[in-house]
């Protein structure tokens, strides 16, 4: 109670409190984390109050490397996410929930499959083509691991160190940015129990629109009329077809193919329950959880059980123990013919039959490959994970100024696959004459594999304070290792062929391999913070890395920074302004980063400076004999990758309501791995070599505003960041794949095709064309695709490519609004993507390519009789309108509703008298609405011509096989007892 004749008293372990006050008396009530309440005492005996979260001061705090920090005193760039985040998006994969939430950050999301939906995440732009790899360090509680190996429920917060400044401490695995993930603990000494449940149905977020059974017919007849051709259905066979269409399936189909394949319920829940324990000594937190994602499609699906225990222990005021273990256990399954099944089903034309009325599945005009039948009938691909992880942090402070800590943590991860695929035959009538059969046999791949992580380190922590001078020293050694071993084994030609299991295989051509890989990181590193009065702040880190995949000469890697910034609001000349300017902080960093990552998986990526020797066998006149071949040259005096970065920013906080971060920053990587030409005479492949070098620049600005007014609370969070990715030297040379370009002076990944003028509207322009600069040797007509000439030299062949446009999205931005009103709360994401393009190609939007049916734009083709169609000529003689050029490529910049969630906490009194402490009921709704000038019924999110099983590219475009994007509908509650 405030004033000269205030008292005070604590809660119980209930939160419930009693104390001595006279009528008129103001009671303040506060708690560390919550804004305090205030309450003038009536005649009633009994209160409720309720405090409201501060997440002013619940972020007063920060993760940063090795260690916590005071927000306002953080001199790198540094994006924090809290569980409130999670908590809005009820999500499977933790990576989809950090998609629009920090500047600088691209998430991108390529696939809808059940267990292959997790994000790609990108800080900063991406920094190397070389085979590195370009994923951030990614570490759960100290412990490096997969983001969405984490049940986003037990995410407390996550921090992004995205400047050299903040990751810097991290060495040689920082050189793409550092996730930190805090997962949540017991913080009362009560016994809680917490419920959390969702239940929601999936369904493609779009599908292209293509034309039925008979418009397909009347437009293969005007291709035919367009190559000179008679029409192939005949005026009286086209009658039939317009009478009997959809009556007679058998031999007058109208085949929807998209709601052939499209079968699965798309149905997913999820239950986690927590149950917190706790005293003055021990405190512990033990989460269970299941997933279970039914696919849009029958044969996919996705399980996972996840188990975690986090425990805390104070032995005495100088010695304490984190102890925590956790495990996960996911089975994905999806088709050996996923690829196939999503092809065929939005690019064969509706006039043939799925199933005939006997039961039998057509294969005519499919090539055999019925996609529902390859679909129910073609197997199955089984992924089973299973991960364990355990750290033993122990932390002894012997003197106030003094503070000791070890950890041990080991883990362990396995993974089992069982690809299954079986022969899948088809007819070509509902008599049973046989069309084809998928694959000749059944074959089998059994593989497994199995890593071990270890991770051991010990820091020394020295705090000292005197006369406003504040200073903070970590000392560290760290060594992480790791060991993988993998096994594999094949057979073919299953007499029993229900019988799915390695030994039934015949032993003829059977196959069998297996490796093991490893790698070791020794380190040390030490970071000194200095401030004056929190007015004056400094930072300095060092970080020195030893890895085993380098020679000794090149083995030792030295990675400082140095960060600083001047809190311009603490300075007395400030105090006038403090009723509005809350605080202003300007800083600065500069540092080196490292990248001793090499992405493949093979033996070169681990030991690149050594010969690799490819062992096999050789039949020499009949007799077997061991091969031992050395293919590839290597390179003794490779070395890291090093990425410089120079950051500059402000922080802004105006009426203690609105907040502004913005960041300028330019990030050097050198010494790429490349592999550069060598003599021909060598006889082997050429070996990495550091070579290249790429420039991102960019800016990011945030800009964040709360309020209330009585019960009624508000709350925006924008987000906007540019970037521009530049590959600066690659020794003159170029790399490319399909239509995928890195060349000096343009981003990674540009596309590479002819540059379309458009199409030819007159007879006079096709005349030009045909005498002044043919094209590929064809006769272009009305309709046709003009292409520049770009070489000069009057005609147009592939020397006319170009650079056309870029994979990399130059804006990334975002909208996070949040209303509440007494119990209801309503949030919503608004995220998407800038200047960026992407490419499709083949059959999937080009008219009359290799047998595909016809897009319903494909109507409105150009030709001399409608010289402004939209779309090129209906051709199958001529090919010109099939080269990779820029008339298939459109921008995949997108806006995007990606969260929606409106929710009600139930009131207090109601669940007193069921005996809950709270319950909450939402609705939420992911992707749902989305703004693009991409392909109609393609995502332009997701990573075209990426591996049909659901792992992903995001540098490979052109086919449109993947699993689609989906849009989530969920109802969700969570309780609290």
């Amino acid at each position: 109670m405030p004033g000269p004749r205030g008292g005070g008293t604590t809660t119980n372990t209930e939160g419930k409190f009693t104390v001595n006050a006279s009528q008129g008396q103001q009671l303040a009530v506060s708690y560390i984390g919550y804004r305090e309440a205030t309450v003038e005492v009536t005649s009633k005996t009994f209160y409720e109050i309720a405090l409201q979260s501060d997440s002013e001061q619940i972020d007063d705090v920060v993760v940063v490397g090795y260690g916590t920090q005071k927000k306002v005193n953080v001199t790198g760039s540094v994006s924090t996410i809290d569980a409130s985040t999670f908590e809005k998006r009820p999500v499977v994969s933790a990576s989809v929930a950090l998609q629009g939430m920090a500047p600088g950050v691209t998430v991108t999301t390529p696939s809808g499959a059940p267990g292959a939906d997790g994000g790609a995440i990108r800080i900063r732009g991406i920094n190397s083509f070389g085979g590195s790899s370009t994923a951030p360090l990614v570490l759960i509680d100290g412990i490096e691991g997969s983001l969405d190996s984490v049940d986003p429920v037990l995410i407390e917060s996550i921090s992004i160190l995205k400047d050299a400044a903040s990751s810097s401490i991290y060495g040689s695995r920082a050189a793409n940015g550092v996730i930190l993930v805090t997962t949540k603990r017991s913080s009362t000494e009560r016994f809680t129990v917490t419920y959390k449940g969702t239940v929601g149905w999936q369904s493609p977020t779009d599908l292209p629109e293509t034309v039925n059974a008979l418009e397909y017919r009347e437009l293969t007849n005007a291709m035919n009329l367009q190559d000179g051709n008679a029409p192939t259905y005949d005026d009286e066979s086209m009658a039939l077809y317009r009478k009997n269409m959809g009556k007679d399936p058998d031999l007058y189909p109208n085949t929807d193919w998209q709601d052939a394949v499209l079968t699965g319920s798309g149905l997913s829940h999820s239950h986690t329950v927590s149950l917190g324990i706790g005293s003055e000594r021990v405190r512990m937190l033990t989460t269970l959880g299941y997933v279970d994602q039914n696919g849009i499609i029958e044969t996919t699906d996705f399980q996972r059980y996840t188990f975690r225990n986090n425990a805390d222990v104070k032995f005495n005021d100088k010695l304490s123990m984190k102890l925590d273990l956790s495990f996960s256990n996911g089975d994905r399954r999806s088709s050996p013919y996923q690829g196939t099944i999503f092809n065929y089903m939005n690019t064969r034309s509706a006039d043939i039959p799925n199933q005939f009325s006997t039961g039998l599945y057509n294969g005519l005009g499919l090539q055999g490959n019925n996609p529902v039948a390859l679909m129910l009938e073609g197997g199955q691909n089984k992924n089973n994970t299973l991960r364990l992880s355990g750290a033993i942090t122990l932390t002894y402070e012997p003197v106030e100024w003094l503070s000791l800590q070890g950890m041990l943590a080991p883990r362990y991860a396995t993974t089992n696959k069982h690809n299954w695929k079986k022969p899948v035959t088809t007819y070509q009538d509902m008599e049973g004459t046989a069309t084809l059969t998928s694959t000749p046999y059944a074959t089998l791949t059994e593989s497994g594999s199995r890593a071990f992580y270890g991770n051991y380190n010990f820091l020394m922590t020295f705090k000292k304070n005197f006369s406003g001078h504040d200073l903070k020293l970590i000392l560290g050694a760290e060594r992480n290792t790791y060991d993988y071993k993998y096994l594999s084994a094949y057979r073919q030609v299953f007499n029993y062929p229900d019988y799915d299991q390695i030994d039934v295989g015949e032993i003829e051509n059977m196959d069998n391999s297996g490796h093991r890989y490893e790698w070791a990181i020794q380190s040390y590193f030490g970071r000194l913070n200095y401030n004056f009065k929190e007015r004056y702040l400094l930072e300095a880190n060092l970080r020195i890395d030893g890895s085993s995949r380098f020679s000794k000469s090149n083995r030792w890697g030295y990675f400082p920074s140095v960060s600083g910034a001047w809190r311009i609001s603490e300075e007395p000349f400030m105090e006038n302004a403090k009723h509005i300017l809350d605080g202003l902080k300007i800083r600065a960093s500069y540092g080196t980063l490292g990248n001793q990552n090499l992405a493949g998986g093979d033996a070169a990526s681990y030991y690149p400076t050594t010969p690799n020797l490819a062992l096999g066998h050789i039949s020499m006149n009949g007799t077997p004999a061991s091969l031992v071949t050395l293919n590839t040259l290597a390179n003794p005096d490779i070395k890291w990758e090093t990425t410089t970065m120079l950051d500059v920013g402000v922080d802004v906080t105006l009426f203690s309501k609105l907040n502004i971060t913005a960041d300028w920053y330019r990030k050097n990587t050198d010494d790429i791995l490349m592999k550069l030409d060598i003599p021909a005479g060598v006889g082997l492949n050429a070996p990495y070599q550091n070579a290249g070098k790429v420039r991102n620049t960019g800016w990011e600005l945030s800009i964040g505003y709360n309020n209330r007014w009585r019960d009624f609370t508000f709350g925006v969070q924008a987000n906007v960041s540019d970037v521009k990715n530049e590959i600066v030297d690659m020794r003159g040379k170029t790399a490319t794949s399909g239509v995928l370009r890195n060349q000096e002076g343009y981003s990674i990944g540009s596309i590479y095709a002819l540059e379309s003028l458009g199409i030819i509207r007159t007879q006079e322009e096709a005349d030009w064309v045909n005498a002044n600069c043919p094209q590929f040797k064809e006769t272009v007509q009305i309709g046709d695709i003009r292409y520049a000439d770009i070489d000069g030299s009057n005609t147009i062949d592939e020397n006319d490519k170009t650079i056309v446009g870029s994979t990399i999205p130059r804006y990334t931005y975002s909208l996070n609004l949040d209303f509440g009103w007494k119990g209801l709360r309503l949030s919503m994401l608004f995220q998407g993507v800038g200047k960026t393009d992407g490419y499709l190609n083949t059959y999937y939007v080009m008219p009359s390519n290799q047998g595909g049916t016809f897009r319903k734009e494909h109507i409105d083709f150009a030709c001399a009789a409608n010289p402004g169609g939209v779309t090129p000529r209906l051709t199958s003689a001529n090919k010109n309108n099939w080269y990779d050029s820029s008339f298939w490529m459109k921008s995949a910049a997108y806006l995007r509703l990606k969260n929606i969630q409106l929710g009600y906490d139930l009131p207090k009194s109601w669940m007193r008298k069921i005996g809950l402490k709270s319950a909450y009921v939402y609705v939420n709704a992911q992707n749902l609405f989305t703004a693009t000038n991409f392909w109609d019924g393609y995502d332009p999110e997701v990573g075209y011509d990426g591996d049909a099983s659901g792992d992903f590219d995001l540098v490979k475009l052109g086919s449109a096989n993947n699993y689609p994007q989906v849009k989530l509908v969920t109802i969700g509650l969570d309780l609290k007892f």
